[in-house]
Formats: C-alpha cells, sequence, structure tokens
C-alpha cells in the first residue's frame, strides 16, 4: 500500500511539472480578466465615439428642439402664405421698409405679408433663447415656447388674428425683438460689457421703429428685469446701466421720433390707448405698486435662484393688468394680451419644471416625474394636432372676403405731419449720439 501510495504521489508530481496538474486559473482570476477585456473593449469604443460626448448630445438636442419649433410653426402660420396684405397701416418704419426693399421680387403688400410671417415664425426661437437664459434651463425654454405657440386661446390665434385681420401687424413683428434685446440688457446690467449696452440700446431703437406699442411692452419687459437684477445686488450701479441705455435709445431713435413726431404718437390712437390705460390703473396702482414692490424685495432679495419666477410673475400681472387697464371690449385690450399671453407661457414653464425637478430629486418618484412630464408633452401634441383648425379658420375668414374695403397699407402716415426742421434736429441729436458712443469707444481702447 505504502508503495502504491508512493506511485501515485510520483505521477502526480510528474503530471504536474508536465503541465497536467493543479495548475489550473481560479474562477475568480478567470471572472477578473473576463471583467478587464470588457472594460478595455468598452474604452476603445468610446475612444472610437468620443465626437459623441453628453456636451454634444445636449448640443444636438437642442438644436432638434429649436428645428421643432421652427418646423411647428411654419406647419401652422403656412396657410396664410400666398395672400397680400390689406389691412395693416404703419407708423413707424420697420416693417414698410423691408416691403419696399424686397418690391423688385414680389409687390409691396404680397412682401408685408410674407414679412410679418418670417417674424411670427421666429418669435418663439427668440423666446426660447431669452427663456433658457433667464431661468438656465433648456427644458424651460422649449417648453415656454411650445406653449407660446399653441394654437389656442391668446397664445398663437391672437397674434394672427391682430397681424393679419386687424391693424396690429407691425406690433407683432415687435414682439420677435422684445426677448433678444432683453438679453443684451441682462448682460450690460451684470457685466457692464460695451458691446452688450450698444446692442441693447440699437434693439431697443430697432422695436420703437417697429411699432410704438411694441416700444411699451419691450420698456415693460426691460423694467422688471433691471428691478429683478437690482434686487441681487449692486442696484445703484445696475440702474444707472438701465438709464444710460435708455438715453442712448432716445439718441439713436431722435432722426425719426423727434419732438413733434412724439406729440403726433401720443395723440394717435396707439398714444391714446396708453394713455388711457395707465389712467385706468392709476387708482390700482397707488397701493398695488407699493405693494409689489415690498412684495419682491422681503422675497427675492439676493436670491439668484428665484430670478425666474419674479420675472416671470410680475411680467404676467403687469400686462394682465394692462390688458384690464386697457378694457374688456375688443379690440382695446387685445394690444396688450399678447404680451400677456408670453409672459403667462413663461410662467406655466418654469412652474411645470420647477414641479418636475421637485419630484426628480426623490427616487420613489422619479418614474412619476417622468411619467408628468411626458404626459405634458402628450397634452400639447395633443392641443396642437386637435386645435389647429383654428388657425384655417382664420385663413379662410380673410380668404373669403370678411374684410369687406380693402386699405392702402400706409407709409408711416404720422411721419408726414412732421416738418423739415424737426425733422433735421432728429436727425442732428442721433448723429450726435452715435459720435459720442464713437468717442466713448476710443477712450475706452
Amino acid at each position: 500500500m505504502e508503495e502504491e501510495k508512493k506511485i501515485i504521489k510520483r505521477r502526480a508530481a510528474a503530471r504536474q511539472s508536465a503541465g497536467f496538474g493543479d495548475a489550473r486559473p481560479e474562477k475568480k482570476e478567470t471572472l477578473a480578466q473576463k471583467q478587464e477585456e470588457r472594460i478595455h473593449r468598452l474604452n476603445h469604443l468610446r475612444g472610437r465615439l468620443g465626437t459623441l460626448s453628453p456636451q454634444r448630445w445636449v448640443k444636438a438636442g437642442e438644436t432638434l428642439g429649436l428645428a421643432v419649433l421652427f418646423g411647428l410653426n411654419l406647419y401652422l402660420l403656412y396657410p396664410f402664405f400666398g395672400h397680400k396684405d390689406t389691412v395693416n397701416v404703419f407708423s413707424a418704419p420697420v416693417i414698410p421698409v423691408l416691403a419696399s426693399a424686397s418690391e423688385n421680387f414680389i409687390s409691396f403688400p404680397y412682401g408685408v405679408r410674407i414679412w410679418l410671417l418670417v417674424f411670427l415664425i421666429f418669435s418663439p426661437l427668440s423666446f426660447y433663447f431669452f427663456v433658457r437664459e433667464i431661468s438656465g434651463r433648456k427644458l424651460t425654454g422649449f417648453l415656454a415656447s411650445l406653449i407660446v405657440s399653441l394654437p389656442v386661446g391668446i397664445f398663437l390665434p391672437l397674434r394672427v388674428n391682430l397681424g393679419f385681420l386687424a391693424e396690429d401687424g407691425a406690433h407683432m413683428a415687435s414682439l420677435t425683438f422684445v426677448p433678444l434685446v432683453c438679453l443684451f440688457l441682462l448682460k450690460f446690467l451684470r457685466r457692464g460689457n460695451f458691446w452688450a449696452g450698444i446692442f441693447s440700446a440699437l434693439g431697443t431703437t430697432l422695436v420703437a421703429l417697429t411699432s410704438p406699442i411694441g416700444f411699451v411692452v419691450l420698456f415693460t419687459f426691460m423694467v422688471i428685469l433691471t428691478f429683478s437684477e437690482m434686487l441681487l445686488g449692486r442696484g445703484r450701479l445696475k440702474f444707472l446701466r438701465f438709464v444710460i441705455v435708455l438715453l442712448l435709445t432716445v439718441g439713436f431713435s431722435a432722426f425719426w421720433y423727434n419732438p413733434k413726431f412724439v406729440i403726433l404718437t401720443i395723440q394717435s390712437s396707439q398714444g391714446q390707448l396708453v394713455k388711457n390705460t395707465l389712467s385706468n390703473l392709476l387708482p390700482i396702482s397707488f397701493f398695488l405698486l407699493p405693494l409689489l414692490g415690498v412684495f419682491g424685495f422681503l422675497l427675492f432679495e439676493n436670491r439668484p435662484g428665484l430670478q425666474p419666477i419674479f420675472i416671470a410673475f410680475f411680467l404676467t400681472i403687469a400686462f394682465g393688468l394692462f390688458s384690464l387697464g386697457a378694457g374688456v371690449v375688443h379690440p382695446s385690450p387685445s394690444r396688450f394680451l399678447p404680451a400677456f399671453g408670453i409672459s403667462l407661457a413663461f410662467l406655466l414653464g418654469i412652474l411645470i419644471v420647477w414641479f418636475f425637478d421637485f419630484l426628480r430629486l426623490s427616487e420613489k418618484r422619479q418614474l412619476l416625474a417622468f411619467g408628468l412630464m411626458g404626459l405634458i408633452f402628450a397634452l400639447i401634441v395633443f392641443i396642437i394636432g386637435f386645435f389647429s383648425g383654428n388657425l384655417r379658420e382664420l385663413e379662410q375668414f380673410q380668404v373669403l372676403g370678411t374684410i369687406s374695403s380693402e386699405q392702402t397699407v400706409g407709409l408711416w402716415e404720422i411721419k408726414e405731419q412732421t416738418g423739415r426742421l424737426e425733422n433735421l434736429f432728429g436727425y442732428a441729436i442721433s448723429s450726435l449720439a452715435a459720435l459720442s458712443v464713437l468717442i466713448l469707444k476710443l477712450k475706452l481702447r
């Protein structure tokens, strides 16, 4: 027995030395090697797909969102192409000048309609950049822009009705520039960037040269933006920058808005609308403005995270009051209702995304958060699909000739009442403002 055991041991030792023994790798070592190989393959794949980084995915998603907004508004407004404008009468030069510049390709009334459509189509895109900058969230900007494009109520149908069936096309076009001007103003207030201040003043001038009512809307935006920034610190400096923008705007636009023309504008229907609105709001403003000011100061001072809700809330209240102050009967309140619709879309976008973030912070409610957001987008798609016929009814309303008497598109009819001396005085002020900016820029260099 002992000899047999010795023989077995010698044979085992020989087999082990020849590579047939217990030199087999353990199972744990095999799993580790497989894991290492898997990681190596994943790293190699990531290296090959390095161009698709998370930042690029975000940019691609944003580009896709902007394409969706553009395509949606083009689809909704496409039926209004191919018709000439028969109702708009302008007292500001931007739209008539653009229509005249394209008169070599298309007649003036058709050119007016096309330019108004272009501004309406791009309006949600400019609104997206504004909301994204204020809220710091692309989702908020996209959601608010979708809401403002809905073919219901005070959103897109109201802007179409006023722009194509009433005499407020220039006002609707000016709303495209308002968010972009506010972006430049915000950068100037925060950083004091020279070019941001110049572009904000030039943009404000462009809005004023597009529509006087549009300038009133923009001025309201600018006041609330400036107030919100003052609550975050360096209030005097930011207020001074705001005043500088206003002074530059007065100088740049003086070639058109000379003193006599301003008086005539105030006496016009647009000026009377603003005057009556402010006079109707005067009694309530004595206690409402101080109350809102104290409320904003106590709740939002030095709280930059609450700035988006502050701006959206106060814009909604301001234009809601303007609409009420202008009266309840059409068409007076409708001239401020588009701005109210834009502000309301801004407010709804912020509230929805904030509630989504609140649910998403809890692991137990993440599924509910994404389900709720999916339901909201599904509801938006349903509204767009179901109510898109509202716009087509407006288009049929126009084609059937409901507007009985065709009007000639006016070219700044109020401007024709100003004299040559007043015009020269306005051009002198604008030239002096441009020269002052040039000298200031050279000194800063």
